[in-house]
């Protein structure tokens, strides 16, 4: 039995998609650390810091639940 021509096709990409996609997870959670750590460290030394760091966190984790309402929205009426 032979391997389907698509198949193949995509197990000779796997490792370029694997290691793209590794590169930009690393590339996110590298800017994330570089972004979050500085932050919290001042929020911990500054109380009035903490607050409106706390309400930007909370609604930038907001905007993606959001946003997948807003896709799926027309699915559930449909329902």
């Amino acid at each position: 039995m032979s391997i389907d021509p698509r198949v193949a096709d995509a197990i000779a990409r796997l490792p370029d998609y694997l290691g793209n996609h590794v590169i930009v997870s690393l590339t996110a959670l590298v800017l994330g650390l570089a972004l979050s750590l500085p932050l919290a460290i001042a929020a911990t030394r500054r109380a009035s810091l903490r607050w409106p760091l706390l309400a930007t966190a909370s609604l930038v984790q907001t905007i993606p639940g959001l946003a997948l309402l807003a896709l799926f929205y027309p699915l559930l009426l449909g329902l």
